[in-house]
């Protein structure tokens, strides 16, 4: 169901008219990012990548892909603040931070953890990102969920 509802939450978000998203990333930018966080994505939050991008809607900021430049960036680039995290925290090498909290916390796809579909599950990490609670299956679920709060 995470790619389904993926494809919801956007349609929530086109219906709403609102929010401001980076737009289409090509499939190099999403290779590239990859291989710089050493991991693969999973089908869900790839197709985020691919289609939008980053953006934000109604206070929901999800982070993802601006450009290439994963060294001199800044948020809502979540490949930057994922490397950034790593070394300032010792950011577990299997977190893609995707969103912040608003307490210090981060969530995050936790790719530890792959279902048979592919996907991952999405956790709020603990300020120190040692602690961390699972929150949605995938992020296609997450997504979903994150956006119907905000606009429904």
């Amino acid at each position: 169901m995470s790619i389904e509802n993926y494809q919801r939450a956007r349609q929530l978000i086109e219906n709403a008219g609102s929010g401001f998203f980076e737009g289409p990333k090509p499939e190099s930018l999403v290779a590239k990012a990859e291989k710089a966080l050493g991991l693969l994505f999973p089908p869900s939050y790839r197709r985020f990548l691919l289609e939008m991008g980053c953006g934000s809607i109604k206070g929901l900021e999800v982070l993802g892909l601006i450009n290439d430049d994963f060294e001199k960036s800044t948020v809502p680039d979540g490949i930057w603040l994922t490397l950034t995290e790593r070394r300032q925290i010792s950011l577990d090498r299997a977190y893609v931070l995707i969103g912040e909290g608003g307490d210090g916390t981060y969530y995050a796809i936790d790719t530890r953890h792959v279902s048979c579909n592919g996907e991952s599950p999405i956790v709020r990490l603990s300020v120190d990102g040692r602690e961390s609670e699972m929150v949605a299956a995938s992020f296609g679920d997450y997504f979903l969920e994150a956006v119907r709060r905000r606009v429904i």
